[in-house]
């Protein structure tokens, strides 16, 4: 059920690569809105899609050298 997949050097280039693309989107979006709960939100929302997206990538077959089931 907690599966935990210990990413080799191919996920680690496609999880920096991920990272990467959504933090140029991320600058770019960041210098147009005000400072507030919303941005806040939104900051806080990315930090999780970004977590998600890294699970996902070292879910992959060809991305881990081990995984650990709980």
């Amino acid at each position: 059920m907690f599966a935990t997949h210990k990413l080799n050097d191919n996920g680690f280039a496609e999880v920096r690569k991920m990272k990467v693309t959504l933090a140029t989107a991320v600058s770019e979006v960041l210098t147009q809105l005000p400072d507030g709960r919303e941005k806040s939100i939104f900051l806080t929302k990315i930090e999780e899609a970004v977590f998600f997206a890294a699970k996902s990538l070292a879910q992959k077959d060809e991305n881990h050298t081990e995984k650990t089931e709980y």
